[in-house]
């Protein structure tokens, strides 16, 4: 694990635990389906993790060897603002929330719901610390990055 010295976990860290915490709720919540849900729905939500699969998939390939689990660029990191990048600044946490949402709607139960939620505020606290790092490194040609790309939701759908 990362620390800073004297041995405290750094935030970056904390924020991939929390992370995990919320998915573990949200994907593998150990009960049945307390409600039942439209067969149309499902459908829905499966095309929407393939669709989260793919942006993933794309997001980590455009990253190559810099694809981390930490927030903190790789210490050789290139900016990337090309491919999937050009939509969206941080397109695998898209992607986790977007397949998230779609497991949270199809386990029928409110827990993996509220492991949503917290899943939503983790990665919008890592997205703005991961973007302060990324501001440190690679200073003004992120903040005109940032200035034309949304955080998340492509547009029409985000804004900044």
């Amino acid at each position: 694990m990362s620390a800073r010295p004297g041995g405290w976990i750094d935030r970056g860290t904390w924020l991939v635990l929390a992370q995990a915490v919320c998915l573990v709720a949200v994907w593998f919540w150990p009960a049945p389906p307390l409600w039942s849900v439209p067969t149309l729905v499902l459908a829905l939500c499966r095309m929407l993790i393939v669709l989260a699969l793919l942006i993933g998939v794309l997001g980590a390939v455009a990253l190559g060897r810099d694809l981390r689990v930490h927030p903190r660029p790789a210490s050789r990191a290139e900016l990337r603002t090309d491919g999937v990048y050009r939509f969206v600044r941080h397109p695998i946490y898209a992607a986790v929330l977007i397949g998230s949402t779609a497991e949270a709607v199809m386990a029928a139960r409110p827990e993996p719901l509220v492991g949503l939620l917290g899943l939503s505020i983790v990665l919008h606290v890592k997205a703005g610390y991961e973007e302060g790092l990324l501001r440190a490194t690679f200073g003004e040609a992120y903040d005109l990055y940032a200035s034309r790309v949304p955080r998340l939701l492509p547009r029409p759908f985000g804004g900044r």
